[in-house]
């Protein structure tokens, strides 16, 4: 798997490696790269992005941000904190950080089977007469 890739900037070509990359800011057809060394703007698309970007190393948390897995230092279900830096995490991707990263938990808290514990019957209609208040 290629490690980084090219990026047009000011008439030159611009190598970014993966491993730099903190987040990516999405500003209209305009991209915020924000890496370790640099700030850099570029002409793509977030959809773009998301398709070059490896999807063990990157996910998409907001309409506007793609994050680096490797730079979570916390995370909850509304923020991702990346060292000194706090971005929302929209409701459309509130559990995609939890599915990216192994959790460890108490043994109490682990789900061993999602199937309800007892089984219920469904109860019919006709069988079974529901009386509501205020009505005749």
């Amino acid at each position: 798997m290629q490690e980084y890739f090219f990026f047009r900037i000011d008439g030159k070509y611009v190598k970014i490696n993966f491993s730099e990359i903190i987040y990516i800011e999405g500003c209209r057809n305009y991209l915020k790269i924000i890496s370790d060394k640099k700030k850099y703007m570029v002409l793509m698309t977030m959809k773009r992005i998301a398709e070059l970007l490896p999807t063990c190393l990157f996910q998409r948390i907001h309409k506007s941000y793609i994050i680096s897995l490797n730079k979570v230092a916390e995370f909850d279900k509304e923020f991702v904190w990346l060292n000194d830096k706090e971005l929302p995490i929209s409701y459309h991707y509130r559990n995609v950080l939890e599915n990216a990263f192994t959790i460890a938990r108490e043994e109490s808290n682990k789900i061993v089977d999602k199937k309800p514990l007892v089984a219920m019957k469904p109860l019919s209609v006709r069988s079974h007469h529901i009386r509501l208040i205020g009505t005749r």
